[in-house]
């Protein structure tokens, strides 16, 4: 790859601007009146070598290592590969497309378990009144055997700082703190001490709420099984090259994902539709 920076695409529309790449089909931002919800590192490597750290990583067709940990490169093979353009319809900004063919002979690919085809498409909109971003991650399984995958939007959001900012909306769910690797039930709203990595047997009742003091962000998701939480807190953001001294207070993940033993399993010739709605409210 050569240093220069991916072409970018981007769009505006009324307050809002958004910025996306091909590589990954990823979103990097979205910012609203100027300030971030969906947030990218001043520090994010744009030339393709890796994947973008911020707005919104697209993981599959496995998660992290994925379900027994030996899996890589992280996140699966579709972050940092090049998706095709697809036409927009209806509401939709962008849409982008990506299939097995695609992938063939990049790091990881001998361990996709089936061929499949991907649309991936973004959408403005409004939510009771409120601006919001449309994600919508559509798996098809054109294959003659189950295809089981791990699907997660990775999704950044800009919080005013996340040693304040709490996660409403998962309290009583069972979950697995992959920090400590203890099991067990949420309790009231979720803060950040520390690094945070908390994986929610829950899509959020009825929806998650990121509260910062300044707004609220609801993400209300569908197609999902669970709701990841993420932050990497200082010490483990000091050791990441493509994160900002103090930039980890200025994020908090809020993943619409379907993982490990809630993963998916399409049947031969099957569709899901995997996504969330982000509206962004006045603090209450």
């Amino acid at each position: 790859m050569s240093a220069e920076h991916l072409p970018a695409r981007t769009h505006e529309a009324g307050p809002s601007r958004l910025v996306a790449y091909d590589h990954g089909a990823h979103l990097a931002t979205w910012e609203l009146a100027g300030a971030p919800v969906v947030w990218c590192s001043e520090e994010a490597v744009l030339d393709g070598s890796k994947a973008i750290r911020g707005g919104v990583p697209v993981c599959f067709p496995w998660f992290a290592d994925g379900p027994a940990g030996d899996l890589s490169p992280a996140h699966g093979v579709l972050r940092t590969a090049t998706w095709h353009l697809d036409t927009a319809t209806g509401d939709e900004v962008w849409a982008w497309t990506i299939t097995d063919q695609d992938v063939v002979g990049s790091p990881g690919a001998e361990h996709v378990a089936g061929p499949f085809r991907v649309r991936y498409a973004v959408a403005l909109g409004q939510e009771d009144d409120a601006p919001a971003l449309d994600l919508r991650l559509t798996v098809h399984n054109p294959g003659a055997a189950p295809l089981p995958v791990e699907v997660a939007l990775h999704t950044y959001l800009g919080v005013a700082d996340a040693t304040t900012a709490t996660v409403h909306g998962l309290s009583g769910a069972e979950a697995l703190d992959k920090v400590t690797g203890r099991r067990g039930r949420v309790e009231g709203a979720v803060g950040f001490e520390g690094e945070t990595d908390l994986v929610v047997d829950s899509p959020g009742s009825p929806a998650v709420e990121v509260r910062d003091g300044t707004r609220a962000l609801r993400v209300r998701s569908h197609g999902a099984t669970q709701t990841v939480v993420w932050n990497p807190g200082a010490e483990k953001a000091a050791a990441m090259s493509d994160l900002g001294t103090q930039e980890w207070r200025e994020f908090v993940c809020v993943e619409t994902a379907a993982t490990a033993g809630l993963g998916l399993t399409l049947d031969p010739g099957a569709t899901h539709t995997l996504g969330c709605t982000i509206a962004v409210h006045p603090a209450s």
